[in-house]
């Protein structure tokens, strides 16, 4: 806890000026686009974009690769861009469209750990995995599900699955310089396109002989094999397996009639060269199914990611909880979720964009969701090639455009939207109270508190008493809390976020030390100072139909101040 004696110390430098950069809070600078269709900001990003489909180095428009993209955001009902590209050889449909269907590899992972938190909840991811598995008793007592659901078990990447000694012969492998197997070390299932399926009794078999690659917790080690075992502790505790799970609470209530589980869909699948078991069209995964089995479309993934976005099928808050990291990869912009693949961005401010994404590779088919929840958008790519095709390339090329491209016009977007909706003068004549909201054109990161007036006092500004008693006070930033009042519009076409929660930070970046967080004082001095069980931190704007800031209330002083 951080007393007011120590905010007086550790507050060094206030937010006077730009001698340092500004410290920004975790989370949108502004509030989430909401008119991102038809802006200019996205007619420019779809040109760039088209532009480097014709760009022939890149090669993104291949002979022998079929692919969808589509763009969208939670606060607009229309798709804000797609595009679908067919290829001059036979790829199983006439046209690759919205609703041609795809295998997406281990995008499965998604679903998998998205069924658990919808039929079981995260409150079990603390419970050992051996609670639930009894195969597993008294070797893994240290797994969690948690740990299983964010490849931070340290457990072997797949039972059987690749294993050489089942796809090479003895004398191949001797020519390899490998030694000769005993007949027992030789898996006789659960190699895809090889052998049979394995039983559950086989998966831990041969899964048990294998070395941890780490202890639990200790770093991020991919594995197949732990969304296994993550489905038999569902089953366990709900009695519903992870197949039935996927298709009643995800599919069938999202209404995602081209997605499937592992069936092989009967029409509409995309099948490069027309030779489903050369490209992996038709290849069983058994018991590593909830790992990588699954079907899908563009417009289906798009289903999947609003509801992820939207909180649709879990809480706000057990959404809240998934999309955060759950370990640190050995490079400082990665991280690892449950199952995300979280990339911090990096924008010209210094301020981290945290994407969640997920990319799946099965056979001859690539496939990426990418989620951004403080921008209220996503992106799909579904790919497939021919067997020597460079579709897994192609798949990387547009997964890689969201961030190069669409993440930094919906970023800007969102400033512009912020400028027309929150600057100007805020005031009420009658307490001679008043504050001025100013946002930069792509400059400054939030709203920019120039001054507040409490009564004839300046509070913030260059002669703010509180300069003196806390450090703070010259000048500060808002930012979103992402607290919020949802009321319906009149005419009940809909509803719109009547009121905005902001939290104020006045305190810039210090000098960087070795190890002090050169911004500490951003978020350890949130809720101070207090004034009768309020902070001055504490902003709420009062929103009109049209989204524009029509009031503002600084709480701790009790104002409010409409806008001029």
């Amino acid at each position: 806890m951080f007393s007011t004696a120590i905010l007086l110390v550790a507050a060094t430098i206030v937010a006077a000026g730009n001698q340092f950069n500004d410290c920004v809070l975790a989370g949108p600078r502004w509030p989430q686009p909401l008119h991102l269709s038809g802006s200019q900001r996205l007619s420019s990003a779809i040109a760039e974009f088209e532009r480097l489909l014709t760009d022939e180095t890149l090669n993104l428009q291949p002979h022998d690769t079929a692919w969808g993209v589509s763009l969208f955001s939670t606060k607009e009902n229309r798709t804000l861009y797609e595009h679908y590209y067919t290829p001059p050889i036979n790829v199983g449909v006439k046209e690759v469209n919205g609703d041609s269907i795809f295998r997406i590899g281990s995008v499965s992972k998604v679903f998998s750990v998205w069924a658990f938190l919808i039929e079981a909840g995260d409150r079990y991811f603390n419970d050992p995995i051996t609670k639930y598995v009894p195969e597993l008793a008294n070797l893994w007592e240290d797994v969690t599900l948690g740990e299983l659901a964010s490849q931070a078990a340290g457990i072997a990447r797949d039972a059987t699955d690749g294993d050489l000694s089942a796809e090479i012969t003895s004398f191949q492998a001797q020519g390899l310089g490998f030694p000769v197997l005993d007949k027992m070390e030789v898996p006789v299932c659960g190699v895809p396109g090889v052998t049979r399926r394995c039983t559950r009794k086989e998966t831990f078999f041969y899964l048990l002989k294998q070395h941890p690659t780490f202890p639990s917790a200790h770093s991020p080690a991919y594995s197949n094999i732990a969304f296994t075992l993550l489905g038999y502790a569902q089953e366990a505790i709900t009695g519903k397996s992870v197949k039935y799970a996927v298709t009643k609470s995800i599919f069938d209530s999202l209404n995602m009639e081209n997605s499937s589980f592992e069936e092989t869909p009967s029409s509409g699948g995309v099948i490069p060269g027309n030779n489903a078991s050369e490209v992996g069209w038709d290849l069983n995964l058994g018991q590593t199914a909830p790992s990588g089995s699954m079907y899908s479309s563009v417009n289906d993934m798009v289903k999947a990611g609003r509801a992820i976005l939207e909180s649709t099928l879990i809480s706000p808050a057990q959404t809240r909880r998934w999309l955060k990291p759950l370990i640190q990869t050995g490079y400082i912009s990665t991280a690892v979720g449950g199952p995300w693949e979280i990339r911090n961005l990096e924008f010209s401010d210094h301020r981290i964009v945290q994407c969640y994404t997920k990319q799946g590779d099965l056979g001859s088919y690539h496939a990426a969701l990418v989620l951004s929840p403080e921008h209220s958008l996503g992106w799909v790519v579904l790919a497939g090639g021919t067997i020597n095709s460079n579709a897994s390339d192609t798949r990387t090329k547009l997964f890689n455009a969201f961030g190069d491209i669409f993440l930094p016009a919906a970023e800007d977007q969102a400033n512009q939207e912020a400028i027309v909706n929150f600057n100007g003068t805020y005031a009420d004549e009658a307490t001679n109270s008043s504050a001025v909201i100013v946002v930069e054109d792509k400059g400054r990161p939030g709203l920019g508190i120039i001054s507040l007036i409490s009564h004839g006092v300046e509070i913030v500004g260059p002669k703010s008493p509180l300069i003196g008693l806390y450090g703070a006070g010259q000048a500060g930033r808002l930012y979103p809390s992402q607290l919020k009042t949802v009321s319906r519009h009149t005419n009940g076409s809909g509803t719109y976020e009547s009121r905005l929660g902001f939290r104020a930070t006045f305190f810039n970046e210090t000098k960087p030390g070795e190890l002090e967080d050169p911004c500490l004082m951003a978020w350890a001095g949130l809720g101070a100072p207090l004034y009768g069980q309020r902070s001055l931190d504490d902003w709420v704007f009062e929103i009109g139909e049209d989204n524009k800031a029509t009031r503002l209330d600084v709480r701790m002083l009790r104002l409010g101040l409409e806008r001029k």
